[in-house]
């Protein structure tokens, strides 16, 4: 008998194999430009009281200096959804890196509080396009039916990113200063720009369809006009708080003034919480594919994120492990959040994708804008006038607490929205 032999691969066969071999490398260095942005980012926790000594500053100038960054993010994300889309991804990812880097040895280098905003405001303008250029290289080179599993791996990548933000990051700070740490961040900035450079190619056909398209701007307006897009958006962006306000900004200072501990063993907390969200992100897409639903996991994730940050904010006396065993829950259900860009993505037009994600990812960043400096606003307003021997104010377990109860009463608005939302999961549209 003659042995039965199946067929070699056709050379087409091997063509979309080494495509979606290299389509991940591609992806990879986009999303290690995400990480790295991720920890330009929530760097300013771990850094409040050197900053306010250096500074003389109190919570509100501190909270506004951290907000800058998103002041250029938000305004950029459309803009940069356009020009990614018409550009590609390697040339705008690799310039981003390095006004990263600009805007790190800046801050490394202010003497004052004007010149600390303007670099937060350059890491932001370099950060702008990090998630959406990394979602445009998915949306060109992985496959479409891997979208919603791809962007909860990413949003996973940028919560590591905020893990070395937090706990690595302040050991940098203590044992160097925090204008040193800033520094060696504007050194590992060149070694991202240069990978992304070598290693990231654009498809070419992801750029014949950009240019074949009726115009972006079209699509733009097109994206604009559905209501539906700004639901969502406003969903994501209070979804977002619990990271913006708590675990990229106020959450360690909160931990540290609770449980009377450093700055390393607080910021634990926000580390919980992306180590939670890290898991969340992929565990809820992979949930959302498989119930054939995007608004259903959407509305859980804001009601199932309420309890463990009340727990936190509210119960006493807690003990702190359990506390940051919360936190990681409220991270991992909170996960549920990153399916705003699949649902964005499921109703708008394939060859606007990355416009789509920056028109999303602009309202999910205002929240940076709004509550970063809020909670400050809140907790200043809150202070009963007390100071620390170094001339800081002193602000009360309660002032933290008055400021943090913005998170529950933003879950419970992004669940409301939900209601409005209708589902986008391609097999019920």
């Amino acid at each position: 008998m003659q042995a039965v032999t199946s067929p070699a691969p056709s050379s087409a066969q091997n063509s979309k194999l080494i495509k979606s071999h290299y389509g991940w490398i591609v992806w990879g260095c986009a999303a290690l430009f995400y990480l790295y942005e991720y920890i330009l980012r929530v760097s300013p926790s771990v850094m409040t009281n050197e900053i306010a000594i250096d500074f003389v500053a109190t919570s509100t100038t501190i909270g506004l200096m951290a907000s800058y960054y998103y002041y250029a993010y938000v305004s950029l994300q459309i803009p940069c959804g356009v020009i990614v889309d018409w550009l590609g991804a390697r040339r705008v990812i690799t310039f981003s890196a390095l006004l990263c880097v600009v805007g790190s040895f800046m801050f490394s280098y202010a003497t004052t509080m004007e010149m600390a905003k303007c670099a937060r405001f350059l890491m932001g303008a370099g950060s702008a396009c990090a998630y959406l250029s990394t979602m445009k290289v998915a949306s060109v080179w992985l496959k479409p039916e891997r979208f919603a599993l791809v962007a909860g791996i990413t949003m996973m990548m940028g919560t590591l990113g905020g893990l070395f933000g937090g706990a690595p990051f302040a050991i940098l700070v203590n044992n160097y200063g925090w204008r040193l740490a800033m520094l060696i961040m504007a050194i590992a900035g060149l070694g991202v720009a240069l990978a992304c450079w070598v290693m990231i190619k654009d498809s070419k056909q992801g750029k014949e369809e950009a240019v074949e398209s009726a115009g972006l701007l079209i699509g733009l307006k097109a994206i604009m006009r559905n209501p539906q897009n700004w639901l969502i958006g406003i969903y994501g962006g209070l979804m977002y708080v619990p990271l913006s306000a708590f675990a990229e900004l106020w959450g360690t200072p909160y931990l540290m003034r609770l449980y009377d501990i450093s700055n390393e063993k607080a910021s634990l907390s926000s580390a919980m919480v992306f180590v939670g969200m890290a898991l969340g992100c992929p565990l809820f897409a992979a949930l959302s594919d498989r119930l054939k639903s995007r608004v259903k996991v959407m509305s859980w994730s804001a009601l199932l994120t309420i309890p463990p940050f009340m727990a936190v904010i509210y119960i006493p006396n807690l003990p702190l492990e359990l506390t940051f065993a919360l936190l990681f829950l409220a991270g991992l259900v909170c996960g549920g959040q990153i399916l705003y860009f699949a649902a964005a993505k499921e109703i708008n037009d394939p060859a606007y994708s990355a416009t789509t994600i920056g028109f999303t990812n602009a309202f999910v960043m205002v929240s940076g804008v709004i509550f970063q400096p809020l909670l400050g606003v809140i907790i200043d307003f809150a202070w009963d006038g007390l100071v620390n021997l170094d001339g800081t104010p002193m602000y009360s377990i309660g002032d933290y607490q008055q400021a943090m109860a913005t998170i529950p009463v933003c879950m419970i608005a992004a669940w409301f929205v939900m209601l409005f939302v209708k589902e986008t999961f391609p097999a019920h549209r």
